[in-house]
């Protein structure tokens, strides 16, 4: 493991940083290339869904909070 890098489990304490994506995807290449039937695929794919869930899940706080400011925000003021 690279010293930039953070292990598998961190995907899941906290949303995804874009080098987590890529590396993912680099990951997920790198494996087919090696192995294409391999664990080592089915652990990339996972931590790109890992990943993909997170961006998903802190998308719709996001959209939550605006729905909040909208719904408190008088008329007057937009």
């Amino acid at each position: 493991m690279q010293h930039h890098e953070r292990p598998a489990t961190s995907l899941a304490h906290g949303p995804a940083k874009p080098d987590d994506i890529e590396r993912a995807r680099r990951d997920v290449s790198t494996a087919e290339a090696h192995d294409p039937t391999g664990a080592e695929v089915e652990r990339a794919v996972g931590e790109l869904e890992i990943a993909c869930q997170s961006i998903h899940d802190d998308l719709n706080t996001l959209r939550r909070a605006l729905a909040r400011k909208a719904h408190r925000t008088p008329a007057s003021e937009t």
